[in-house]
């Protein structure tokens, strides 16, 4: 239960995390807000959850060979393709790719609090929070 508790933690500093970067699209009236950054955080935090514990059980079998990193990579990949649908080009300008950076970042914010990196994920969407105040043209 002990184990369980910490995992619930872990997803919800994630999700606290995507949530400060999503309001911040989302006041600018972006397609991708809290939501989909509070549901990419979370997935991100429980895929890397399940990357690094949920596999003891065969990577205690003899000649078993576990990594930890393939699904962190598989999330890293698999951002790229939403990303991408995000940026598009209107007239002579291209738009999307601040919410898309941000969808990436929020999945790497999302691995580290599911890795237990508290710190580095809080310091990271507080950081990026603050850089989207920066005034840009909408």
């Amino acid at each position: 239960m002990h184990e369980n508790l910490i995992y619930i933690i872990r997803i919800l500093v994630a999700v606290g995390c995507g949530a400060l970067i999503g309001i911040e699209r989302q006041r600018h009236g972006r397609n991708a807000g809290v939501r989909t950054h509070v549901i990419i955080a979370a997935s991100s935090a429980l895929m890397m959850i399940v990357s690094k514990y949920g596999f003891g059980d065969i990577a205690a079998a003899e000649n078993m060979k576990v990594d930890a990193s393939r699904i962190a990579a598989g999330m890293i990949a698999s951002i790229g393709f939403l990303g991408i649908g995000v940026i598009r080009i209107e007239g002579k300008e291209t738009v999307g790719l601040t919410t898309s950076a941000g969808l990436l970042a929020t999945v790497a914010i999302g691995l580290a609090a599911g890795a237990g990196m508290y710190v580095i994920a809080v310091f990271t969407a507080v950081m990026i929070f603050l850089l989207q105040l920066i005034p840009h043209k909408d």
